[in-house]
């Protein structure tokens, strides 16, 4: 069974797509990790400055979380 509770992010644990790592957030990709977000599907729903400011990835799989992160009031 999958852990997706959340850490002191509000990222979940694990990949709901392939299980693997954390999901990560745009200043936790390395430079080559970003450039593949740049060009995934999904780039031209969203503009790049609200992905990296609110989405998640994968870096496994490359899946790409569209919800709102939760803040910490």
């Amino acid at each position: 069974m999958r852990d997706f509770t959340t850490d002191k992010f509000g990222s979940e644990k694990s990949c709901p797509r392939c299980g693997a790592e954390r999901l990560r957030a745009w200043s936790e990709l390395t430079n080559e990790e970003q450039e593949i977000v740049r060009r995934l599907p999904g780039a031209f729903d969203f503009p790049l400055r609200e992905r990296a400011g609110q989405h998640l990835w994968c870096v496994r799989c490359f899946y790409e979380t569209t919800e709102r992160l939760p803040r910490n009031v």
